[in-house]
């Protein structure tokens, strides 16, 4: 994986085109990670499918961390009921 400043996108793509050959690249702006560079390969829609359900696994394990940390994990059933009946009359 190579970090990349964003200024790079512009001033020289096809230094990028022949290192994402080789391996990943994290573009940056102002030295924070904003995006990450792939090679596509040919079937796009599969690999773009791939990443949706690899984002969509590190969300829940983001929620699952958080619960843990906030001591929610813990929560009976009644009090899991409660919270979701509260959220719906909410809405």
């Amino acid at each position: 994986m190579k970090f990349i400043p964003s200024r790079e996108l512009r001033s020289n793509p096809s230094k990028l085109w022949k290192i994402l050959d080789d391996e990943e690249i994290v573009i940056t702006s102002k030295g924070k990670p904003k995006a990450i560079m792939i090679k596509a390969g040919d079937d796009v829609e599969a690999l773009l499918k791939l990443i949706d359900q690899s984002l969509a696994q590190f969300a829940v394990e983001k929620m699952r961390l958080s619960s843990m940390k906030s001591g929610k994990s813990k929560l009976s059933d009644k009090e899991i009921e409660d919270e979701i009946s509260k959220a719906r009359r909410e809405l």
